[in-house]
């Protein structure tokens, strides 16, 4: 989920310069051309990727380190957390290598062909974000010794909106058009702030970066194609068909919901000892809630950083109940190998029906 989140940051970054005006002197038509003009001259660049995210009173710091190269290829290798730390991730553009060095285990992907960042059509890809966002330039200012501009989203006040884009600052490179540093709060209970420091374009990183040996005594898992790793919305028939484990299900479920759908991974990458993931969607006619259960061989891991959160019983086992962006709920607690969590827009009993109901 953290790359995902990552990729769409980026992406919306970089796409807010076609939304509109943005300061008087600077259209945004302007900088969308500079934009093409300065990318398309980057051929490859790498910087320390820092990512500090804070609830309530609980922060959590992730590092990386990054190298770039057109087209296509990549290299990132954990500094922090320190449980992580090691752990590397290589793409030479046709096949990309995951080492796990808690596990000593390569996983190698075949990846599908990624056009070049100056030919993706970014306002096609988050549209839907940007039609719910106001634009404004705030100023400039210097981020670790480069001229930035600083551009500010917010959700229109007349839309629902994205709280991912409650409110968000932006650091772009007046060089290269890149994001530097991306500042996202939402109310006063999240904070997330991601930082390219140390940041070097054209230095003529060689494409030996991008090739990875294999350690010796290393347990290798072809995993072939990159769309295996991506979950296909299924029915509950075909999730339990799929699954090693025996996907728990409520037996009560609150008034108008029913079952939509259900997704099942069980290529996990980065997430030490989780065998499969499966996830339960349920909707009514304005709603949804979801139901995750992961299955462990060995510790579980639960979420590292939550918000607010409370101890509840669930027919005499403890859970800890976590209240996140006003009323949205998520209650979590074990059965066995698996991490079970409910997550929605429900009331504490109702959470507590449903899962007391899941024996």
């Amino acid at each position: 989920m953290k790359t995902k989140l990552l990729f769409v940051l980026f992406l919306i970054g970089i796409a807010l310069f076609n939304s509109g005006c943005i300061d008087e002197g600077i259209t945004v038509d302007h900088i969308a051309e500079k934009m093409q003009e300065k990318q398309a001259n980057i051929e490859d660049y790498s910087a320390t990727m820092h990512m500090t995210v804070s609830i309530g009173d609980q922060v959590q710091e992730m590092e990386y380190e990054i190298i770039q190269k057109n087209p296509g290829k990549s290299r990132m290798v954990v500094m922090q957390p320190e449980e992580l730390a090691g752990s590397i991730t290589v793409c030479n553009g046709e096949k990309m290598w995951i080492y796990e060095p808690n596990t000593n285990s390569v996983r190698i992907l075949e990846v599908p062909e990624i056009p070049e960042l100056s030919e993706m059509n970014y306002a096609n890809i988050i549209g839907d974000i940007l039609n719910e966002t106001d634009v404004s330039m705030v100023g400039t200012s210097i981020f670790d010794g480069r001229d930035t501009y600083i551009i500010r989203v917010k959700t229109k006040e007349n839309e629902s909106g994205n709280p991912i884009l409650s409110n968000m600052d932006i650091w772009v490179d007046k060089e290269t058009w890149i994001p530097l540093r991306i500042e996202i709060s939402i109310e006063e209970e999240y904070q997330s702030i991601i930082e390219y420091r140390n940041f070097k374009v054209n230095t003529g990183i060689t494409d030996e970066e991008f090739e990875f040996e294999i350690p010796e005594g290393a347990e290798v898992i072809n995993i072939g194609d990159f769309e295996n790793l991506l979950p296909e919305e299924i029915t509950l028939e075909e999730a339990q068909d799929a699954s090693k484990f025996d996907i728990i299900l409520p037996s009560y479920l609150p008034e108008g919901y029913e079952f939509n759908y259900a997704m099942l991974i069980n290529n996990t990458i980065g997430v030490l000892n989780l065998e499969e993931a499966v996830t339960l969607t349920y909707s009514n006619s304005e709603n949804v809630f979801i139901i995750s259960e992961k299955f462990y061989e060995g510790e579980k891991e639960a979420d590292s950083i939550m918000g607010n959160n409370e101890s509840v019983f669930i027919n005499d086992v403890e859970g800890k109940l976590y209240t996140m962006y006003g009323d949205f709920k998520m209650l979590q607690w074990e059965i066995g190998n698996a991490m079970i969590s409910i997550s929605g827009f429900l009331e504490e009993d109702e959470l507590i029906k449903i899962a007391e109901s899941m024996d």
